[in-house]
């Protein structure tokens, strides 16, 4: 049962990525069309950023209170798919407008903690949980590859009303899970117990140590962002050449996750070791976006994306291994708060570093060797907790 809807998850984010390429190409153009300014892009980015700071600890924490994952999931996706159908509405209504957006963001954490618990209650496994991971990831990323240019024509053709095919997404989802609404998603006193012998009890104080360690990473990863624009800032062909780059990522990604559906169970490459190549690809990444060289560039942005594809799965795996499912939407929705949050504080610092004359390789070898040193701490916590079993539990 848990494995239909696993593979109904799966159907429901490839509908819901569909969602996304229309919601970032249509809104934000309708909205440059009617004001004719930058800042009511701005204010897009901030209207669908700001509930991934606000919503998560809250969904995360209401999620884990009940067993009826599913109903919830099938609410959020039938009420965002009204929400789609009347942003048409209320098009020209700029506040209307941002508030709707706002609210469709904040329903897909839910569809996504919803999957991110039901992968969590099928194995404690780790390779196991690394394929189940990959897997989602993988057929996202293809999703997104070829679904992001097709959308934007259909958006250049359609305009906003282009959010009806959106609707129609959504419901299909959401009709799709009307047979399992009932079913509790729980982990079962079988894979408790066959798992109680490799089960990882860590005390509250390593789970937090952990995550800081985790932003402290993302903090030193984030202006990977500021060096690329800085490098293309004077280029006649800059936004050519950062299209390129993100194709260029886009293929990183689904190479790292691609990797680990066909290693993850065949090779039991488990958790640690994936998290700890992940993040040392991304260090040394970030040292090549810092140098002076176009050709380093697009190799910076290919390592990146693929070394950050491997890190997320994994770390994705490690929080359904060690933390209870009772408690992992609340600790999740933490992180992915705080997680937020790092990337423009991050971003906002080492840009005003540069623009005060601070050169951008020598923040490039400050960042990377920072990042290598809490990759190396972090690999260490976990390496320390898995042979030292006599922790207290969460």
């Amino acid at each position: 049962m848990k494995s239909r809807l696993y593979y109904l998850f799966i159907l429901t984010t490839v509908m819901r990525i569909i969602g996304d390429a229309i919601e970032n190409i249509a809104l934000p153009w309708h909205l440059l069309d009617e004001t004719a300014s930058l800042l009511s892009v701005a204010g897009y980015s901030l209207a669908s950023m700001l509930p991934w700071v606000i919503a998560p600890p809250l969904m995360g924490h209401f999620l884990d209170r009940t067993e009826k994952k599913v109903r919830l999931a099938f609410i959020a996706l039938f009420i965002q798919s009204f929400f789609a159908l009347t942003i048409i509405k209320f098009a020209s209504n700029i506040w209307a407008f941002y508030a709707l957006i706002s609210l469709i963001s904040a329903l897909d954490v839910l569809h996504r903690y919803f999957g991110f618990t039901l992968i969590a209650s099928m194995t404690l496994e780790e390779s196991e949980l690394q394929k189940l991971n990959a897997k989602v990831q993988t057929v996202g990323d293809v999703t997104s590859l070829l679904v992001f240019p097709i959308v934007g024509y259909l958006a250049y053709l359609f305009g906003v009303r282009l959010m009806l095919l959106d609707a129609v997404f959504l419901l299909i989802g959401a009709l799709l899970l009307i047979p399992y609404i009932n079913i509790p998603v729980r982990r079962e006193e079988r894979i408790e117990y066959e798992s109680k012998s490799t089960h990882l009890e860590v005390s509250r104080r390593i789970v937090f140590a952990g995550i800081a360690l985790v932003l402290l990473f993302n903090f030193a990863i984030a202006p990977a962002r500021i060096f690329v624009f800085g490098a293309l800032k004077n280029l006649t062909r800059g936004e050519v050449i950062y299209g390129l780059l993100n194709s260029v990522g886009t293929l990183g990604s689904l190479t790292g996750a691609i990797g680990i559906t066909l290693f993850a169970h065949k090779c039991k490459i488990g958790i640690s070791k994936p998290l700890f190549i992940g993040m040392i690809l991304q260090s040394f990444a970030v040292l090549l976006l810092g140098l002076p060289s176009l050709v380093l560039l697009f190799a910076g942005i290919l390592i990146l994306n693929f070394g950050r594809q491997v890190l997320n799965i994994s770390f994705d795996s490690l929080f359904q291994r060690v933390i209870p499912l009772e408690k992992l939407g609340t600790y999740r929705g933490i992180f992915d708060a705080l997680a937020t949050l790092i990337i423009p504080l991050s971003q906002l610092t080492f840009a005003w570093l540069i623009e005060h004359g601070i050169g951008v390789s020598m923040l490039a070898v400050v960042v990377s060797g920072f990042s290598v040193l809490s990759a190396m701490i972090f690999s260490a916590l976990i390496y320390g907790t898995k042979n030292n079993r006599k922790g207290f539990k969460i």
